[in-house]
């Protein structure tokens, strides 16, 4: 991060991060730690995930990362005692289901997010919410279509739309994209109503896409998430999923962590839609990058993927400058982030 940088938060205070052991939000608390700041990471069983504190360790955490319990995010009342004495909270965990039922994942996802938000927004401490959305909040891909523009006012309610409506045959992934887009929209109502009240805190959202790159800790999360989908090509295995999934954007999730970063140390990001895009891909070039860097290894054939075309310039372009004034080039491009996300694999 540029030294000439002024933070939004005290130097050194306490950020309150949500499902520390997953892919983004590992990442998040790694780079606030080496920042030096205090970071408190929630997680449902610290028991289970004890080695979180282990890798925060390494990261520089000894003596300024604690790990709490946070078994239910619907709790009423459960994140007042986290969010005491803490300057910003960066909301990652939410419900992660494949359930087609919108009733079950919906209001779950909603009410996670504002039981944080209203959390924060009773400590006066509290001066940043930043909540993880999704690319999906904003747009569903449209593979080979022109013509779509991406911009910080975009909204997917065709899958809101599906998600309520009858029956469809990919209604699960639906509801997960409604369940993103519905809990971001509620905390945009809370924050536009209460700015009044709370003029001094400040909501950002970040909305990642296809994460790629490096776990934190391998050993312990192996390849989770969307990254994945790499150790899949890798294998020649899952092909089934592959072969169905849509062309998109894709980020390195340290980029993504950045950008979080970004949303709740930078002063004047404020009030804004953060969306991790680096590129648009689709599996045949991930392939291409896999057998350009490792000629004597097999790999699938392409899928024939199409391609996404929509336009997202001015929203990928204020991302890419807010990671330059977090010291870093731009977006990390796809070949990189792919040869990182295989860098432990035999």
């Amino acid at each position: 991060m540029h030294s000439e940088e002024r933070f939004g938060i005290p130097q050194g205070s306490t950020v309150l991060v949500t499902g520390v052991n997953g892919f983004i939000s590992s990442h998040i608390c790694s780079q606030l730690l080496r920042l030096g700041f205090n970071v408190r990471g929630t997680v449902r069983d610290t028991a289970k995930y004890a080695w979180v504190e282990d890798a925060m360790e390494r990261q520089g955490g000894k003596g300024i990362f604690s790990l709490v319990s946070l078994p239910d995010l619907e709790e009423s009342g459960i994140f007042d005692v986290l969010v005491r004495d803490v300057s910003a909270v960066i909301h990652v965990a939410s419900p992660v289901s494949l359930s087609p039922d919108p009733e079950s994942v919906i209001p779950s996802s909603i009410n996670g997010a504002m039981n944080a938000l209203r959390a924060a927004n009773s400590s006066p401490s509290v001066k940043r919410f930043i909540l993880t959305s999704s690319s999906v909040a904003a747009a569903l891909p449209k593979p080979d279509q022109k013509g779509a523009e991406i911009t910080a006012n975009s909204w997917n309610i065709e899958s809101v739309a599906i998600a309520w409506g009858k029956p469809h045959p990919h209604q699960a992934w639906h509801v997960y994209a409604a369940s993103k887009i519905e809990a971001e929209r509620a905390v945009w109502r809370f924050y536009h109503q209460d700015k009044s009240r709370r003029p001094d805190l400040v909501v950002n959202t970040v909305l990642p896409s296809c994460n790629f790159g490096r776990s934190l800790d391998v050993i312990n999360q192996g390849h989770p998430s969307t990254s994945s989908f790499i150790e899949s090509l890798w294998y020649g295995i899952d092909m089934d999923q592959l072969a169905c999934s849509p062309p998109q954007h894709f980020v390195d999730v340290e980029d993504t962590a950045r950008l979080h970063v970004a949303c709740a140390l930078l002063p004047d990001v404020r009030g804004e839609r953060v969306f991790a895009w680096a590129e648009p891909f689709n599996f045949d070039t991930v392939l291409g990058i896999l057998r350009s860097e490792f000629p004597n290894k097999h790999f699938v054939d392409n899928f024939h993927h199409y391609r996404d075309l929509s336009s997202a310039d001015k929203v990928k372009g204020r991302a890419a400058q807010l990671l330059r004034r977090m010291g870093r080039d731009g977006f990390t491009c796809l070949a990189d982030s792919v040869l990182h996300n295989v860098d432990d694999l035999p």
